[in-house]
Order: C-alpha cells, then structure tokens, then sequence
C-alpha cells in the first residue's frame, strides 16, 4: 500500500481496507474459522501480516502458557523466511511449508508410520535393501530404504498426515498443540488436507481455529491437487475490496469479469489503459498443427511482437517495467529463438540444471560482460578469487586476446565459445564438461538428453544460450503466464496465442461474464481459462495490452469490445501507426 498517495482513490479504498482489517480481527477473536477472500491487488500479504502482529501482541501469554503454536503455513520456502524474518526468536509462532508443518506433526508416531510404509504398497520403497522399515524419516524428498530406514517423497508426507488426521486420538492431541492455523494461498493448498481440517474441525465447530488467506480465482496448479475455493456455512467470509495495484480503468475491467469480488482502485495519478491489438491484417498462410492451428508463422509472430513491444516502449516511460506473458515455454522460446535447445534441454532449461547451460550464463557470459565493461569486481566475482588476475603486460594480452576471440565466437557455435575458452587456460573448465568434451572429440554421436547427440547440442548457435539466459534472468521480459502469479508491472503484453491445447482463452474467456454458456462436462476447463485468464489481466499497474495473434472470432472479438470499448481495440498495424497524445 503506498501511504504516501493521499489522493481521492487512495483514501477511499484505505478507509476500505481499514473496515475489512477491523474485520478480520473481530473475527479472529471470535474463534470463528474464517476465508480472507483477496483478489489481485487487494494486499492479502499486508492483511496475513497484520494478524500475525495482533497474535503476538495478544496471544502471547495464553499461548506460551499452554505450551501452543499457531502455525502460519505459506507455499513457498521463500515466503517462509519473509515471514520468520518479522517474529521474535522465542515467538510461539511458526511459518512453515505445509510439508515442514506436516512432518512435524507426524513424525514422532512412528510405530503408526512404519505400519503404513510397511504394509500400504502406495509407499513401497522405490529403491534400496531388504531389511525391514524400523524408522521413517523425510529428507530430501527422494523415497528410498537404506539399513532399515524408509525416506519419503514429498507426497508420502501429506498422504501419511491424512491417515493421521483420520485418527481421532490423533485429532485431540493436534487440536490441543495448535489452537490456530493461518494458511496462505490457501487456494493451492492440497485438497485431501483441507477436506480434512473443513470434515473434522470446521464443521463441528472445534479446534483448530482456522484463518485462510487467499484468492479462488488465482487456483492456477491443479495438476498439484490444489483445493481451489473451500466453502461450509461455519467459515465466515471476508472479501477485500480495494486493490492498491491497478490503475482504475484496469480495476474496472477486473470488475466487469468479476462482479461478485468488485474492488476500487486506489490509484489516483494514473487512469490506466486496457487496449486490444489483433492480427486480423494478415493475410498470409497461418500454421496448420494441432495445437497451433491458426497460429501466425513464427517469424511473423515475432516480428510483430517485438514491433508492438518497441511501440509501448517508445510510448511509455523508460522507467516503466514491461512484461510480456506467453501461453508456454515452447511458444516463448520460439518467440526468442531458443526453441531446439528447449527441445533438448526440455526442463533442465528452465531448473537450470545443465553444466553447459551453466557454465555459458554464470562464468562465460559475465566473464565476457567484464571484460568488454572493464569490471574487474565483475571478473574477480565470477572466477572467485581475491587477487588481481591481470598483473603483466603478457596477461593483459591474454585476456584481450579472450575478448576478443569470445566475440567472433558468439556469433557462431556454441562449441566455438567453448574451445575459445578451454584454449585460453584463463577460465577453469568443470570436470563434467571435460568429460563431455571429450565424447564430443572421440564419440560425438553419443545421446546428450533425450533427442540430441552431443554434437548436435554444443553445435546449436550460442545465440540460443543468450537468449535463453534472458530468460532465465529475474529481470526477464518474456515469461509464461504461469510464471508471473504474484508478480506485478508498469505495463503487461497478454499475448493470446495457440501453443497449449489446455489454454483456449478465446473459447473460454467470453463464458467468465456469461457472454457465452459454460458446457456441461466442461467446467473444469473453463476454470483452468478462467484463472489464468484473471491472474494475466490483473499483474499490470498501469496498463493491459491484449495482443491476438490468432483469429480474432466473433464471440471472443465480442466479449473484449464490449469490455475495452470498440475505440481500443486495433489491428496491428492502426496500433502501430497510433499516435500517443
């Protein structure tokens, strides 16, 4: 929230906020289990923060007294820290990953969990010996048996917390540890849990305390068992109704797709825009395969793209973050011509876990910066040494030498960049990527991945590497719509393209305002539209750009039109020729 904006919209939507805070609280007090219903923009962070400040504050002393925890479970690792890093040492409060929080409450029944591991052949031991299970512990999240011991998949801990909560000795003793639960994003969190915790404690009214934090619309993992919206008459309801993101025009537009959750926009100095781009200009042959069908080519999406994205540029403020989301990883890695070796490195790309990948984005590439910039702090970080690397004339040689031998060989083969670097003995090499080099040498047909040999893959362009390295870098133009949940903008490209056959936005798009009917049978596919749909429209702070790279047909060019207004709604080449006033 921005306390140093006190225009109109601001104080409206604070006075607002403050309702619902005062809300959340009462509640809270009341012992009634409750949902934070928060869409995009609206501070669910800052609402979550708030009531840990106000436990603290006045749950102290009961809590320690009994020996309790309230327990905050949040998705990520990360988020886990930012919230450890506002409590005290000593705090009765925990933040934990729901597999932390489970293991934690499970692990010392351990006759109840070798029983199971033991007998249930869902946790048969997918490697290690024949001795029998005498212990149960969860690591690395890899299962596996050693001397007698059964570690668990990350999975195995949620199951086994089930068939604990199925127990109800097990239900007292967990219900008297922690009087209050606060779960975030609780719209990912697993559906057999959360069944749980609404069948045994929620509808019957008893402990835990439940306080969930989070927003329906933003369910975009179901594939990971995610609950998606949790309902019952004994959970009080709370909708935040500002949204301290969006320009107003974007609020609106938000709205009109979801009337039942409206918001305001706490935006003053900025009305914000919601445009439309389509192709419907081109004329030329446009793609035929199945989950393309319709697509513009390849080239031509992408000149088009970076035409509209060097316009909003040109249009906008330079201090303006920009951010382009595309339906999948394959679709943006065509756009930005790293598309074979996705292919090859399929997701070791986006884990980063190739040693090339690595070595060419985290030693060569920075040594390379370094060297054109003159950043000896830049090349002494990257080769991780203290003393200055250059102290004769004969050095100084070598290393512009590299310079300038790393610059032809960028523009070819990534094989070249790597024997530039192995002959200049300047760059320590990875044993691994010895060890590939000399089956490139001696046996280049050998399999690198599943679809390539090692010659094919270090003889792909090291243009590919770089441009997958922007991709990979957080400050990246380009993500997939998957990749931004949470995240926020200046300025966001929609591109509503072909790619995945899961994601029809321009089939389900016009169901969300009930422009056109959802099909029987298909209403689990137009959440999975309609979510990401929301999340995409609703990352931009000043302004929406829809680009349509595919037909623009009547029904989806319909639902738009009457959203944005026909004034906004341009093929590619009147959007070009715009002029900003």
């Amino acid at each position: 929230m921005n306390e140093n904006c006190h225009g109109v919209n601001y104080e409206r939507a604070k006075a607002e906020a403050d309702k619902i805070e005062a809300k959340i609280i009462e509640t809270l007090r009341s012992c009634c289990s409750f949902r934070v219903e928060a869409g995009a923009g609206s501070g669910k962070t800052y609402s979550l923060n708030k009531v840990i400040e106000w436990i603290q504050a006045n749950k102290w002393v009961e809590y320690s007294r009994k020996k309790q925890n309230v327990v905050c479970i949040t998705y990520t690792n990360a988020a886990v820290d930012v919230i450890a890093e506002r409590l005290s040492k000593d705090s009765f409060i925990i933040p934990s990953t729901i597999h932390s929080f489970a293991w934690n409450a499970i692990k010392q029944y351990q006759g109840f969990l070798i029983n199971i591991v033991a007998n249930d052949p869902d946790f048969v031991a997918d490697e290690g010996d024949f001795v029998a299970v005498n212990e149960v512990t969860y690591t690395l999240g890899h299962r596996y048996k050693e001397n007698g011991i059964q570690y668990l998949y990350h999975d195995d801990v949620l199951k086994l917390f089930c068939k604990l909560l199925d127990n109800a000795k097990f239900r007292r003793m967990f219900a008297d540890k922690y009087p209050l639960i606060l779960i975030d994003e609780y719209q990912d969190s697993y559906a057999p849990i959360i069944d749980r915790f609404i069948e045994y404690f929620v509808s019957n009214k008893i402990g835990p305390q439940f306080g969930f934090f989070g927003d329906a619309w933003q369910t975009i993992y179901q594939s990971n068992k995610a609950c998606g919206t949790i309902e019952h008459e004994n959970l009080e309801v709370i909708k935040k109704g500002s949204n301290f993101r969006s320009a107003p025009r974007i609020v609106d537009f938000l709205n009109d797709i979801r009337p039942d959750l409206p918001q305001t926009s706490a935006i003053d100095d900025f009305d914000g825009e919601v445009i439309v781009v389509t192709c419907d200009d081109y004329t030329g042959p446009r793609r035929v395969e199945r989950n393309f069908n319709g697509e513009l080519p390849a080239d031509e999406l992408r000149t088009r793209l970076n035409n509209v994205i060097d316009k909003i540029k040109k249009d906008t403020s330079k201090e303006d973050t920009l951010k382009v989301l595309m339906i999948t990883h394959r679709v943006l890695a065509s756009q930005q011509g790293y598309d074979r070796l996705l292919d090859i490195l399929n997701d070791g790309l986006r884990d980063k876990e190739d040693p090339f990948l690595l070595f060419f984005i985290d030693t060569v590439e920075p040594i390379f910066q370094a060297l054109n910039t003159s950043n000896m702090q830049l090349l002494f970080d990257t080769l991780g040494i203290r003393r200055y690397p250059i102290t004769k004339k004969a050095e100084k040689n070598e290393w512009h030498i590299l310079q300038q031998q790393l610059s032809e060989a960028r523009e070819k083969r990534a094989i070249d960049v790597f024997e530039v670097v192995n002959k200049s003995k300047l760059i320590p090499i990875p044993p691994k990527l010895e060890g590939w080099y000399q089956l490139y040498q001696k046996t280049p047909e050998t399999l690198y991945g599943s679809t390539a040999s090692i010659q094919e893959f270090l003889n792909l362009d090291y243009a590919q590497f770089i441009a997958a390295k922007e991709f990979l870098c957080p400050e990246a133009e380009f993500s997939t719509e998957h990749g931004v949940k949470g995240e926020e903008y200046d300025n966001v490209i929609f591109v509503v393209s072909k790619g995945w056959n899961q994601y029809q936005f321009e089939t389900y798009a016009p169901m969300i305002n009930g422009a056109a009917p959802i099909p029987r049978g298909r209403e689990a596919a137009f959440e999975r539209n309609r979510n990401l749909f929301y999340v995409c429209c609703s990352r931009p702070k000043k302004r929406l750009i829809f680009f349509v790279t595919i037909p623009f047909e009547s029904h989806f060019k319909d639902f738009l039109t009457k959203l944005v207004g026909v004034e906004n709604v341009y093929t590619y080449q009147k959007f070009l020729e715009t002029v900003k006033k």
